[in-house]
């Protein structure tokens, strides 16, 4: 790994996000959390899955987004268009569908009075449909959600006339992230964390490599350390609008646990999949609560995906999906198999350190975040968050 020398180079890149403290008020205010459901949540495209999730006609997924007080019905129709709409039957508004994922006959069915729906959200069968009075079927479909699809992810915009279309509100990290390089990877697993921390917290914890040496010491030693100072430094940071990416390498001559060397081992044998990395480890976080992962292997990469759902301001669901390319030996599953491990240890170690933060913010002890340079990203995630929250 290279000599960086800290210089302060990311305020000097991107002096207008500023270099002061940031007020830890948002993190813990009711006020502050009801402006961000109204004016974020409701406003912006939404991550709500992958085109995997639901791959032939008349699979379905459910999101209830607490935040957004809405649950969205994304159905796959026999046209093979993905789709997305509220979740509430026209009749007298009960969900239609109750569970998280299945698939359905060409049809849902309320569970209420079975009035149903096809693949398209029209409504085609009302039950004693002669006692209603000028019942207009062909006027009373489900509500449809803005729905659109970029490298495989599923987004959704619930402001009936969005801003921006998906591809314009993803910008240069679009154009960096593209080329199909998601479809060759399949989710293996899935982790579900129901935190008692406010959601920027969950985030901000994930959005910098500052803790690796001290939080993580046990279980990955010398990820992404400078053999000079024994601190993180990041390879480049890049601000796209609303998003950012901060990327680092790996030292030189890094000797890993034994453990984690044999899966290395085994991994080797794997043949070449690589994504569009920009250094060994990136993290991309798209704005307001999703983040995509890449991560350097010996001869796959691999990614992830965090989703931080608010449930209230002081409780959040994180949802961590993995994603690797398909196995091609026992060998190579083992490695898998300890990745999936290794990662689930540290990420328990990311979700007590996140209650502890709120925990503390909390008590209004201290009023004040402080960021230094190589946590500009943080920063700017929350200069975008009060761009957003201050709109009217």
């Amino acid at each position: 790994m290279k000599t960086v020398i800290a210089d302060k180079r990311w305020a000097k890149k991107y002096p207008h996000v500023g270099t002061g403290p940031v007020s830890a008020e948002p993190c813990i205010s009711p006020e502050y959390f009801e402006l961000e459901r109204e004016r974020v949540f409701r406003r912006v495209w939404l991550n709500v899955g992958r085109v995997e999730d639901i791959p032939g006609p008349g699979d379905y997924l459910v999101r209830d987004l607490t935040a957004c007080n809405a649950s969205i019905l994304i159905v796959r129709g026999k046209d093979g268009v993905i789709r997305g709409f509220h979740n509430v039957c026209s009749h007298r508004g009960n969900k239609v569908v109750w569970s998280e994922k299945g698939t359905c006959p060409g049809m849902l069915s309320c569970g209420f009075h079975s009035w149903t729906y096809n693949t398209k959200g029209e409504l085609t069968w009302v039950s004693d449909e002669e006692n209603f009075f000028d019942l207009k079927k062909e006027e009373m479909g489900l509500t449809p959600v803005h729905t659109d699809i970029w490298e495989g992810f599923i987004f959704i915009n619930l402001d009936p006339h969005p801003r921006e279309s998906l591809r314009e509100y993803l910008g240069g990290l679009a154009e960096q992230l593209g080329g199909g390089y998601f479809d060759r990877m399949t989710r293996m697993y899935t982790y579900r964390v129901d935190e008692k921390a406010n959601w920027k917290i969950a985030l901000d914890a994930q959005n910098e490599l500052y803790h690796l040496p001290f939080q993580h010491r046990l279980t990955i030693p010398n990820f992404c350390v400078s053999k000079d100072n024994r601190y993180t430094r990041l390879l480049d940071v890049r601000l796209y609008n609303h998003h950012s990416v901060y990327s680092s390498e790996t030292p030189e001559g890094l000797v890993p646990p034994p453990v984690q060397a044999l899966a290395f081992r085994l991994e080797a044998a794997a043949q070449r999949c690589q994504l569009p990395r920009i250094g060994d480890f990136d993290f991309y976080t798209i704005f307001p609560n999703f983040v995509i992962l890449l991560f350097k292997g010996v001869s796959q990469d691999y990614y992830m995906t965090y989703n931080f759902w608010p449930l209230a301001v002081d409780r959040t669901k994180w949802d961590l999906n993995i994603y690797f390319p398909p196995t091609e030996h026992a060998a190579h599953r083992l490695s898998q198999e300890y990745m999936k491990c290794l990662l689930r240890d540290i990420l328990q170690e990311d979700a007590i350190a996140h209650e502890a933060i709120h925990s503390g913010l909390a008590s209004k002890a201290k009023t004040q975040l402080f960021f230094q340079d190589d946590e500009i990203q943080i920063r700017y995630f929350h200069k975008v968050l009060e761009n957003h929250v201050g709109l009217e």
